[in-house]
């Protein structure tokens, strides 16, 4: 029995079942609280499903905050800071891979020790940075901050990719004229779409939930995101839970909505080797 258990697929099955339980709990109460009245969010013991589920608190998000204010920063924020952190990373990832000069390796380590440091050990030096750009409280301040906490990773996975890149296809395409410069827009970009696609997912994703940066860099509804507007629901005295739930929820449909889109790119890019550096 015991070896039933534990040489059969009963306890890798098992595990994964509890800890896919415990990761969702946080989502589960984060949903039903969103759709709960206010009778029933304060209540103890707390109440499990709501008895009567309303849209009330999705409905105040919008009329009592700007929340699509905050909504438009955050698209705006993450599609510029994506294309950009897409453009260096093929771009410096290709020539890193295909350009081999002397200090290589040495690029290559500073790539990976930025990503090593912590990037809250980053933020003041970072603050100081955009308030001498007199870039506080605005868009760019968060995209030029995005873009720096990101590109180290979209330059490595595109630098690993293109490593295993056919050589042969871009030797052809030389032999018949073109630049490697050029072999790289006709030839090697359209080959490579998912792990792009992979990169660029990545990029979205960790800049649409960042939050401490734009928590500090930004203080108005102009150039705040909605991981930060959802504070709003946080009183002197009181914190509208369902509010804030409802929030979270609307904050997290785009990311969801874009990946389930994206995500057959995003598993053949990071099969295909994309990952390996």
């Amino acid at each position: 029995m015991m070896e039933k258990i534990f040489g059969g697929r009963a306890l890798p099955y098992t595990t994964a079942v509890i800890l896919l339980g415990l990761m969702m709990l946080p989502v589960y109460w984060t949903t039903v609280t969103a759709f709960k009245p206010d009778e029933e969010t304060y209540v103890f013991p707390p109440v499990y499903f709501p008895h009567k589920p309303t849209i009330e608190p999705f409905k105040l998000l919008f009329e009592d905050y700007p929340f699509g204010s905050y909504l438009k920063n955050s698209i705006v924020m993450t599609l510029t800071t994506t294309l950009i952190v897409t453009g260096i990373g093929v771009l410096a990832g290709y020539g890193l891979s295909q350009f081999r000069f002397r200090w290589t390796n040495t690029l290559l380590w500073i790539l990976i020790f930025t990503r090593i440091i912590p990037p809250l050990s980053l933020l003041l030096p970072f603050y100081l940075l955009v308030s001498w750009l007199g870039l506080v409280d605005t868009l760019w301040s968060m995209i030029l901050a995005n873009v720096y906490l990101t590109y180290p990773f979209a330059v490595l996975i595109m630098k690993a990719f293109f490593d295993n890149f056919p050589r042969d296809l871009i030797d052809a395409a030389v032999v018949d004229g073109c630049s490697r410069t050029g072999a790289l827009f006709k030839i090697v970009i359209p080959v490579s779409a998912t792990a792009i696609a992979s990169a660029a997912i990545i990029t979205y994703l960790w800049t649409w939930n960042e939050f401490i940066y734009a928590f500090v860099f930004t203080s108005t509804p102009s150039a705040q995101p909605v991981t930060v507007g959802c504070f709003d629901a946080i009183g002197d005295i009181f914190v509208n839970w369902n509010q804030m739930c409802a929030g979270s929820l609307v904050a997290a449909l785009p990311g969801i909505i874009f990946v389930f889109i994206a995500q057959r790119y995003l598993v053949s890019g990071l099969a295909s080797g994309a990952l390996k550096f």
